[in-house]
């Protein structure tokens, strides 16, 4: 007779016996064999206990007798009572004893049924099988409840739980929403390993139950996300409370963010809620000194604004919405206008004018800053082809590439391609690259760079001295222009200082590299950067960014 077990269909489910008699043993094992289960024997407690250690986490069942030499059923059970690992592990004691205290003591120490010999196969085995069945279901449901690593709930469950204790508590009590994260997770699981940073989860989900003042439930909600409900902290005292939260974590330094959702709207869902909290965090993930954050109608706002972005930005690229402007590069030793670079701006059907600021972060997070970059390049051979066409001046057009161009091993490729269909000299199309892009993978971008001017095109480093610069990276980098950030031009001239920058365009000058300075807005600025000798200007002191037509027309006049 088969029982239900589906211990056929599946992978055979472990059982333990232990039974010091060796007939009944061998009996147990030839019957359970035969219903597919994988057996293992012990012939007494202390055996079955050192199997228990072993294989609980695989156990479907333990089979054991009561009265045993060395270690008897009754400390079998007491001693596996002590250790919480086994919990999850179904016993069923099996004696030829009829008293009824030896059942009520093996319930008491745990055990779940009771059967007495002889063994009536059929009931034996129908008990084994609704026992197997029962710890397999509450598992199951053990482990869509809690998340097993760090004994919070699981995102669903999580969830779930604040739902009822929203629906269980008055109206007139608040409560808060916290969210933190890790960050730079994925670098500490690369860099020390799942196990330990395991035990990082572990720790800090310890430490915030711990030192979160109001706690009232706490769920992981992502890989490194922990979300908390706590009763309202008007005076945030919990913001001092973890401020060292990961102090000794791992033993190296880390930065854990906190996103919060103060006095929770209970009409949204909590995901939206968590959601909102973790939009808070992520606004400060690159601020140094700041841990906490609180979501607030700006936030409100600039998500609503991006949502709109991201949802507008495919048909915009289609209807063409974004319009290429070109802001010249007048040169200063020819006095004439030496080239230009292309601007993207974006007039939205209802938003009107969409500032670059606003929607360039959003579409490098997105990832579409790619398909962008390739739609202004081609605006710019399109733009380059006219000029030809009318006979004004040619003057090289520089366009930016991001960060995520360089992923792209065809980006330079792609660029040939729009060239070569526009009949455009490639000297005259020039890849402006910024020291942060060139930082994050600098082989990868230096081999993307070098074909690129093997293509035929101009590099041009854009805003050097905006941040940290790095001297032996410049010197690597395949280059052929030097930007120099509005911001040193500016602050020169504040202080009548102009050291630094002509520092700089001494060594650009040691590299080989023409300098272009940006943002220069007066006539000292000019005087003084012509006697530096600097290359070119760009600025308003010569031009604001103009569209195609009126970017035309500027060189016409030097036809």
């Amino acid at each position: 007779m088969a029982y239900s077990t589906n211990a056929s269909k599946n992978k055979r489910r472990k059982l333990l016996v232990v039974e010091d008699n060796d007939i009944n043993r061998e009996m147990l094992c030839a019957i359970l064999d035969g219903e597919g289960f994988e057996v293992m024997e012990a012939e007494n407690g202390e055996v079955g206990l050192a199997l228990l250690e072993q294989e609980y986490e695989d156990l479907s069942l333990v089979l054991l007798d009561v009265y045993m030499p060395v270690c008897d059923g009754f400390e079998f059970l007491e001693r596996k009572r002590g250790d919480r690992r086994f919990d999850s592990v179904p016993v069923i004691v099996a004696t030829a004893s009829e008293a009824r205290e030896d059942e009520i003591a093996c319930l008491k120490l745990g055990a779940n049924d009771f059967i007495v010999k002889p063994y009536n196969t059929e009931i034996m085995m129908n008990r084994i099988s609704n026992t197997v069945h029962l710890r397999e279901s509450a598992s199951l449901v053990n482990q869509l409840t809690w998340d097993t690593l760090t004994n919070l709930y699981s995102r669903e469950f999580f969830y779930r739980r604040v739902d009822s204790v929203f629906t269980s508590m008055g109206d007139d009590l608040q409560f808060d929403m916290v969210c933190s994260d890790i960050v730079n997770f994925k670098s500490l699981n690369d860099r020390y390993g799942r196990q330990n940073c395991d035990q990082l989860l572990q720790d800090l989900a310890a430490r915030l139950e711990e030192l979160l003042p109001g706690y009232v439930v706490g769920g992981r909600i992502g890989a490194d996300t922990f979300a908390f409900l706590v009763t309202h902290q008007p005076d945030h005292t919990w913001v001092s409370a973890i401020a060292d939260v990961s102090k000794g974590l791992l033993g190296t330094s880390l930065s854990v963010k906190f996103g919060v959702v103060e006095n929770v709207d209970r009409q949204l869902s909590v995901s939206l809620t968590c959601d909102r909290a973790i939009m808070a965090l992520e606004r400060i993930k690159k601020t140094f000194g700041v841990d906490v954050a609180w979501y607030n109608d700006k936030l409100r706002e600039q998500q609503h604004m991006e949502n709109t972005i991201l949802e507008s930005m495919e048909t915009a690229l289609d209807e063409h919405q974004f319009t290429v402007y070109y802001q010249p590069k007048h040169d200063l030793k020819g006095n004439r206008t030496g080239g230009a670079e292309a601007l993207v701006r974006w007039i939205h059907p209802t938003l009107g004018f969409v500032s670059p600021g606003d929607f360039i972060p959003i579409f490098e997070r997105s990832g579409f800053i790619t398909q962008l970059d390739l739609y202004v390049c081609e605006e710019v051979c399109k733009e380059i082809r006219r000029c030809v066409e009318l006979g004004l001046p040619v003057v090289p057009i520089s366009f930016n590439a991001s960060q995520l161009d360089f992923d792209d091993e065809d980006f330079a490729k792609k660029i040939v391609a729009l060239t070569d269909a526009y009949g455009i000299d490639r000297t005259l199309l020039h890849v402006e690259v910024t020291e942060t892009a060139c930082s994050e993978n600098p082989d990868r971008v230096i081999a993307l760079l070098a074909e690129l001017r093997d293509f035929g095109f101009h590099v041009e480093l854009d805003d050097f001295g905006s941040g940290y610069s790095s001297l032996a990276s410049l010197n690597m980098l395949p280059l052929d222009v030097m930007k120099l950030d509005m911001s040193i031009i500016q602050q020169a001239s504040q202080l009548d200082d102009f050291r630094i920058v002509h520092s700089a365009i001494q060594m650009a000058q040691f590299l080989n590299l023409e300098t272009v300075a940006e943002g220069v807005e007066t006539q000292d600025e000019v005087r003084k950067l012509k006697e530096l000798e600097c290359g070119k200007i760009q600025g308003y002191f010569y031009s604001k960014p103009l569209m195609g037509k009126d970017f035309e027309t500027y060189l016409a006049k030097e036809a």
